[in-house]
């Protein structure tokens, strides 16, 4: 099993290979009637994103509580505690019922972090190559595993599959098999794998990582997140110009500081629902307002769950000298707008920070492989004075006690 972030979104699943079954010859025959019933239900739209699985129909995105309604039990139950992330999902979950496995993609789309159990089944795999698992293949019968279009696992040809849908969107083949997919959008495809040596689809791979009608994304709670409680306003400024304290507009703030920090200092959220909120570990722009300027911030939610907006944090501020007067910003040490580039150096050069300059651009890191966490960017303006600064940006993203 493993665990993916979605930032719509990333691509990448696992495959993960099924035990093996062999079903009687009697109960073959009983299936027909299931099956033309099946078939029937499924319609001809590859994009329904259905399979009919030994006489269950799978709809994708479904409920876990709902394929467990129909006899499939997790393989590992341990699996379905796992803590899935917003806009994240698992995969390689194997759910079992009587001598069948499936593979299972399961997804979050709620605004908090929620038990695999309590999430969706965004992607399904049923395998029936026989691919060995744990020593364990699994064989899958005629008429066990239908598609839309009358496409069956175990015995379509590529001709079937085209003539039931059409050219794929993408083809791949090698000495082993032929892949064909067929892409309706991001995380929206189906793969059918059709094996050179019996030259029959044997292998199935669909996802649909979209919210159902009826989804609930679920609530957000009224505490407050104690990395929010926990937030002290600093005292002072200090003297080191990569220091996470910033005055700004006259008021200090430790970087990240909560929104509700700046609430405190008389900023106003502008323009904002009732109730708005920032999913878990998601992120919103939010204009607000204090002696009527108007600032547009980014604010970052740190938790797993939904939180209010005041509840989120802010990473980075910036002013330069086309905004007005009062909206004025110092960094430790009193660094503000004029500051000439050879000074920036030498306190940079200083405290063994990495310096760089760049066009009309000096930025500095704290080191090389803090990358953009903590940063800080000057801008000069070369139609005016380029060598000093004209714009500041100060960007912390780490809590300091973290």
């Amino acid at each position: 099993m493993k665990k993916k972030l979605l930032i719509w979104m990333l691509a990448g699943c696992m495959a993960a290979a099924m035990p093996a079954t062999v079903l009687a010859a009697e109960n073959v025959e009983e299936s027909g009637t299931e099956t033309e019933a099946g078939t029937a239900e499924l319609g001809d739209d590859i994009y329904s994103f259905q399979v009919m699985f030994d006489g269950d129909l799978l709809k994708l995105p479904m409920s876990c509580d709902e394929l467990i309604s129909m006899g499939w039990q997790a393989e590992n139950p341990e699996d379905l505690d796992t803590m899935v992330q917003t806009n994240s999902y698992i995969t390689g979950v194997r759910f079992v019922k009587g001598n069948y496995y499936i593979s299972a993609d399961i997804l979050n789309l709620g605004i908090n972090e929620e038990p695999a159990s309590k999430c969706l089944i965004g992607g399904i795999e049923v395998d029936a190559s026989g691919a060995v698992h744990e020593n364990i293949g699994q064989k899958i019968e005629p008429g066990i595993a239908m598609l839309p279009g009358n496409i069956e696992v175990g015995t379509a040809t590529i001709e079937d599959i085209k003539a039931a849908y059409g050219e794929p969107t993408d083809t791949h083949e090698d000495e082993v098999y032929t892949v064909l997919t067929y892409d309706k959008d991001s995380f929206q495809d189906i793969t059918l794998t059709v094996y050179q040596e019996t030259g029959t689809l044997l292998e199935v791979d669909m996802q649909n990582f979209v919210e159902p009608e009826d989804f609930d994304p679920g609530t957000v709670s009224g505490e407050t997140p104690s990395i929010v409680s926990d937030y002290k306003e600093p005292s002072a400024l200090g003297d080191d110009l990569m220091d996470p304290t910033v005055e700004f507009m006259g008021d200090l703030y430790q970087l990240p500081a909560p929104v509700s920090a700046f609430e405190a200092n008389g900023w106003v959220i502008q323009d904002a629902e009732e109730g708005a909120y920032v999913e878990g570990g998601g992120l919103e722009f939010i204009d607000m307002m204090k002696e009527n300027q108007t600032v547009r911030f980014s604010v970052y939610n740190f938790t797993e769950n939904a939180v209010a907006l005041s509840d989120c944090f802010v990473q980075e501020l910036s002013f330069a000298t086309y905004d007005p007067e009062i909206i004025d910003m110092k960094l430790g040490g009193g660094v503000t707008l004029g500051v000439s580039k050879d000074d920036l150096k030498t306190m940079a050069e200083a405290k063994g920070y990495v310096y760089e300059a760049e066009g009309d651009y000096v930025n500095i890191y704290k080191n090389e492989n803090s990358g953009l966490d903590d940063y800080l960017s000057f801008w000069f303006n070369s139609d005016e004075d380029p060598d000093k600064a004209s714009g500041i940006t100060v960007h912390h993203e780490v809590l300091k006690n973290s």
